[in-house]
């Protein structure tokens, strides 16, 4: 339950930060919830999260005393990690009503300017917990149920699951699907019952397809060399491109209790604060450690 606790006695309460005003007296009473539902949890640097208002003039501010640079904090999985968040601590949570409309750029500098001015401010304390969902993806179109996380085909050192080429012929997994429909794993050219993106030979040749022309058409049957095995030209292999995979993050943070208090009163979530969640990507080429 919200609770909103006044000191002034017998006068009609600043509720500007509210959906809508309500009247007051000496006690307590129940107040509706702040208008942060729908709006979107932004960052800057290491590390202020922020959520402006629907109206534009309201914000929630978090502020952790975590490295974040290359978007390390992001990047890292995280399970049930707590912070505790006071004013006289390096982890803050802040509350503040400005004069105007605010935008994410008043959060991002490190001196903040003086424009929007603060007209209430509330200092936020209690137990924050943070989780941190990561998940891996070489969107290649084949699902990573199929891959699992430990078959490694080429021996490239990058499991199926992150390798845009898994068979290591230089041609991404996912334009082997030569009927276009989407799905890689049921092209199979020289019908071995090993589809083309995990088949070094994909026209069972004798030729590795990394050693044969994947535009030329040497004896002009309409068949590509490396897909012809009616064609028998050795060619000399490419490098092998970089492998960069996506790195998906879905990061949570609520508060298992929160009071946010200022000279004047104090709001109180007994039964915790949900902040917000924030979901983003990163590439990578990294090998995944054993």
């Amino acid at each position: 339950m919200l609770v909103f606790k006044s000191n002034m006695m017998k006068k009609i309460c600043f509720l500007s930060f509210l959906i809508f005003n309500l009247s007051c007296d000496d006690g307590d009473f129940e107040v509706p919830s702040f208008d942060f539902d729908d709006v979107s949890l932004s960052n800057c640097g290491d590390i202020v999260l922020h959520k402006i208002s629907s109206s534009g003039n309201e914000a929630l501010i978090l502020k952790l005393d975590e490295n974040n640079t290359d978007g390390t904090f992001f990047k890292t999985a995280l399970t049930n990690e707590t912070y505790a968040i006071s004013s006289t601590r390096n982890n803050n949570f802040l509350y503040r009503i400005f004069e105007d409309r605010v935008n994410s750029g008043y959060f991002c500098q490190e001196i903040p300017p003086v424009e929007p001015i603060v007209l209430k401010e509330w200092n936020g304390e209690g137990t924050l917990v943070v989780n941190n969902v990561i998940t891996l993806d070489d969107e290649d179109n084949v699902p990573t149920a199929l891959e699992g996380t430990i078959l490694d085909t080429d021996n490239d050192g990058y499991p199926n699951y992150i390798d845009t080429d898994d068979d290591g012929d230089n041609i991404a997994t996912r334009e082997e699907d030569l009927n276009g429909d989407g799905d890689p794993t049921n092209d199979d050219t020289d019908n071995d019952g090993i589809p083309n993106y995990l088949d070094k030979d994909d026209d069972n040749d004798g030729i590795d397809s990394i050693k044969e022309s994947k535009t030329a058409d040497d004896n002009e049957n309409l068949i590509v060399d490396y897909l012809d095995p009616d064609t028998r030209l050795f060619m000399e292999a490419n490098a092998a491109p970089t492998n960069t995979y996506k790195q998906n993050y879905v990061i949570s943070f609520e508060f298992e209790t929160l009071n946010l208090t200022n000279s004047e009163n104090e709001i109180n979530y007994t039964n915790g604060f949900l902040f917000g969640t924030k979901a983003g990507s990163f590439l990578s080429s990294e090998i995944p450690e054993n």
